[in-house]
């Protein structure tokens, strides 16, 4: 166990609570209008915590795939009851649990997990993704730029980065919240979000 997934095992309950203390749709409104116009399918939630925003889909209608490698958090999350949510105990960049080539999943959901990875761990992690998403499938990506917070390890990120590490997969890139940074849903002053959508087409 990571440093990083060691801190959201030990300290579960608090952020699981901090989490679910936010709506779904509070949290994604940038490209929920995207989400919208969009047939539901099936979805995969990488990093899925709390299980907030797995629960928010499958409300939708989506079938929803949700990988969460701490165990509190998971657990927490897997006693929400009659979701249908299929929960799996796995982590970037391999995502071991999921067929090769599977190529199912309609939507991809990366929510405040794409600052945890480490820089060496990018591009297979994005190959890997791009390998799971179904022909004209979205990668939804949350970018967190501010300062780290002690016991979790965080490394920078930028738009240009996924561009280069995208170029190559055959995925483009949109910015639903036209390269605004928006404020922080928990009101932390340093922190802002950016919202990156990612399309594979065949």
């Amino acid at each position: 166990m990571n440093d990083t997934i060691s801190h959201y095992h030990h300290h579960a309950s608090t952020l699981a609570a901090q989490y679910d203390a936010l709506a779904f749709s509070t949290v994604h409104q940038s490209w929920l209008p995207r989400l919208a116009a969009m047939p539901v399918g099936q979805a995969l939630d990488v990093g899925a915590g709390s299980g907030r925003d797995a629960r928010g889909l499958q409300q939708l209608g989506w079938q929803v795939t949700a990988i969460e490698p701490a165990t509190g958090l998971r657990q927490l999350a897997q006693q929400s009851p009659d979701d249908g949510i299929e929960w799996r105990d796995d982590q970037l960049p391999q995502l071991i649990t999921l067929a090769e080539g599977a190529g199912r999943f309609q939507l991809i959901l990366l929510s405040a997990v794409w600052m945890h990875l480490p820089t060496a761990q990018r591009a297979p992690a994005l190959a890997r993704l791009s390998t799971l998403l179904a022909d004209n499938g979205l990668l939804v990506i949350s970018l967190r730029h501010g300062p780290s917070e002690p016991g979790r390890p965080m490394y920078p990120v930028s738009v240009d980065e996924l561009i280069e590490l995208a170029q190559p997969l055959g995925l483009t890139l949109e910015l639903p919240d036209n390269q605004t940074l928006a404020q922080d849903c928990l009101n932390r002053e340093a922190v802002r979000w950016q919202t990156v959508i990612l399309q594979y087409r065949m």
